[in-house]
């Protein structure tokens, strides 16, 4: 049995606890399918060997019968953390989020990544709020949107940047795939978007809608010109993404998801570029 330290981190599918002097453990939690472990552990090897900041992966384990992975213990508070005590500095961090996601989606194409469409097919597979009809459709629009061959991190918000000494450390590659790179843009928007219900962000806890407006706000125009570029699919790519989010059962409301799949038709400009453009 692998002796383990103190817990450091929660959440949805896993728990990170401290290992050693420098090192951490990720441990699925028991309903979790085991195989995860390992695929976290081999995309974020990839990740790293293509020399983007991220933790180096020590090995796989097991802790008390669960997979989990060791990985390089990163010194810091997340982004998010400092966000919430530092309110003033939302506009510039969430600015450097962007810079950090520019980043990852021109870095290059590590090996042995799975494609973003078979992804979003699978997930979409998985969505309990749509009826045989809207599933297909789902599936064939995913198909039908322009392909690209970009890096995509697959859940990218502050929570998942560590702020190191020697800069921002992008963790949890579980979703780490090839892809569009507004597909990645479009998901970050969606996970930082202000809601009526801002406590319904488990990812980001203790948000308030002024902080997820104003973070919201700065990543979409640093963001800009991979938005813009798509500008005439993103209303179908947030449409996809948000059935992405909702086979995730993360979020106690899934009324927003639902709108943006409903309105994917809209002959309207999305609201997402004309934010970039503002």
């Amino acid at each position: 049995m692998t002796t383990i330290g103190s817990l450091i981190a929660t959440g949805r599918t896993s728990d990170v606890f401290a290992f050693g002097a420098d090192s951490v453990v990720k441990v699925l939690r028991p309903e979790v399918p085991p195989h995860w472990s390992e695929n976290e552990a081999t995309f974020t090897a990839a990740v790293h060997a293509l020399g983007l900041p991220t933790p180096e992966v020590r090995g796989l384990t097991q802790v008390e019968g669960r997979p989990a992975i060791i990985f390089e213990r990163i010194f810091g508070p997340s982004m998010w953390e400092l966000m919430i005590d530092r309110p003033n500095d939302v506009d510039a961090l969430a600015q450097q989020l962007g810079l950090v996601h520019q980043d990852i989606v021109a870095s290059g194409l590590p090996a042995g990544l799975p494609g973003a469409v078979d992804r979003m097919v699978a997930k979409i597979d998985e969505v309990e709020q749509l009826g045989p009809i809207d599933r297909d459709a789902g599936k064939e629009l995913v198909g039908n949107l322009p392909s690209g061959a970009a890096l995509l991190h697959g859940d990218l918000h502050p929570g998942n940047v560590l702020m190191s000494k020697s800069g921002p450390i992008v963790i949890d590659w579980f979703d780490a795939a090839i892809g569009h790179p507004v597909t990645d843009a479009v998901r970050s928007s969606l996970l930082l978007r202000p809601s009526d219900r801002p406590h319904d962000r488990p990812h980001l806890p203790g948000a308030s809608c002024d902080a997820l407006r104003t973070a919201h706000t700065a990543y979409v125009r640093s963001m800009r010109q991979i938005i813009v570029a798509s500008r005439d699919v993103v209303r179908q790519w947030e449409a996809v993404v948000a059935l992405g989010r909702l086979s995730e059962r993360a979020q106690r409301d899934d009324n927003a998801l639902m709108m943006l799949w409903q309105t994917r038709s809209s002959s309207e400009e999305s609201e997402l570029v004309q934010l970039a453009h503002s």
